[in-house]
């Protein structure tokens, strides 16, 4: 057996916070990932512990690390692009995290860093971007492709052959219907239904969704 991965998670806020819950389970399941630590911008949180885990440094001194995995811990797409981008040049591997309940068939296609949490459903022949997030109890139909930072928030439905663009986040309990591309960077609000394309850059809500 190999031994643990060392990692750092990038934001130690509250996903930060749920995302060492989940590798702790995986780890419980089997010792996959040494927890270094925490890494943040918030000076305040420096040297100091959050979940009894501590919190090592800013962004800027990670990119000087070396032979850590990392994961961009922040529910923000476009936080978490910047996170990335910030990082492309450091000699540090991207994690990709699932949660060890989370079934992943075998023609769905994980991007680097993506991130599913535990009650996560994709089905089959899904493609899933870099650092895209799916939040917990969320589903994902055949033939969807969500691109690179989309974020589903808890319990979010994404039907088939959806394609979700770059940064768009999905809110708690929203419904994507079949077929449907919503632009880089739009926002669904929570509990809405998407019963057509939307466009990028907007902020869609209602039943059926409207941007706004």
């Amino acid at each position: 057996m190999s031994d643990p991965v060392p990692l750092l998670l990038v934001g130690a806020g509250g996903f930060g916070r749920e995302v060492a819950a989940l590798v702790e389970d995986l780890n419980h399941q089997a010792p996959t990932w040494n927890l270094c630590g925490f890494v943040d911008d918030n000076t305040a949180l420096h040297d100091t512990t959050v979940m009894g885990i501590p919190v090592r440094g800013s962004v800027d001194w990670l990119v000087r690390q070396t032979d850590f995995s990392v994961s961009p811990t922040i529910g923000n797409g476009a936080a978490r692009r910047s996170v990335a981008d910030r990082l492309a040049t450091a000699d540090l591997q991207p994690a990709t995290l699932v949660h060890p309940a989370v079934s992943v068939h075998r023609t769905v296609t994980l991007g680097p860093g993506a991130i599913l949490c535990q009650g996560a459903a994709p089905t089959v022949d899904v493609q899933i971007g870099p650092y895209t997030v799916l939040d917990q109890h969320c589903t994902v139909g055949h033939d969807a492709v969500l691109d690179a930072f989309v974020s589903l928030r808890p319990g979010a439905r994404v039907s088939g052959s959806a394609h979700l663009k770059q940064e768009v986040t999905v809110g708690a309990g929203a419904v994507v219907l079949p077929n449907v591309t919503i632009g880089a960077g739009t926002t669904v609000g929570a509990g809405a239904v998407v019963t057509n394309d939307l466009p990028p850059n907007c902020t869609a809500v209602g039943r059926p969704a409207r941007p706004q």
